[in-house]
């Protein structure tokens, strides 16, 4: 299974979290990890290497020019690498024809095969969508001055990388 992160330096600690998390609850599953990043340094890159190949899976470290989204908006915790993953298509190995985008800050609590292997057929991506009233209305309050019908969760988006 094809799994995403996207990340500065300031993520590691919390991307480690979410791996312990996604290993325990998928205990059966075998990963392939892949990390776009513009900032980590060797050590820290050998680290991470070194805790997925301990948890028995793979990782593919992707080191994206710091001058993708040079310009684009940076605020508080969203850093241009949050970017990443729009263009991940261009930069992930041709033969994967799906991949899981997981925010390196979220704790997986379920087994995840059932969304991984979701029918994308005609989409691009499937996202969380968040239609109850409750989380509505907090997002309209976090959001502030967007008037949205919808919200979708791009922390976790499955992706359809042939299309």
């Amino acid at each position: 299974m094809n799994i995403l992160v996207t990340l500065n330096l300031n993520y590691i600690n919390p991307l480690k979290v979410m791996l312990k998390s996604l290993f325990e609850n998928n205990p059966k599953e075998d990963f392939c990890i892949y990390v776009m990043h513009s900032s980590l340094n060797k050590n820290e890159r050998t680290k991470l290497e070194e805790y997925v190949h301990q948890n028995g899976h793979q990782l593919s470290v992707i080191t994206i020019s710091d001058d993708y989204f040079s310009d684009a908006p940076v605020i508080k915790h969203y850093s241009k690498e949050m970017y990443y993953r729009l263009l991940a298509f261009k930069f992930l190995p041709e033969e994967l024809d799906r991949i899981l985008y997981l925010d390196p800050d979220i704790l997986v609590i379920n087994e995840i095969n059932a969304l991984y292997e979701m029918d994308l057929t005609g989409y691009l991506y499937a996202a969380a969508y968040h239609g109850r009233a409750s989380v509505k209305e907090i997002n309209k309050l976090r959001l502030k001055s967007y008037d949205i019908e919808a919200y979708y969760n791009s922390g976790v988006l499955l992706m359809n990388l042939q299309r």
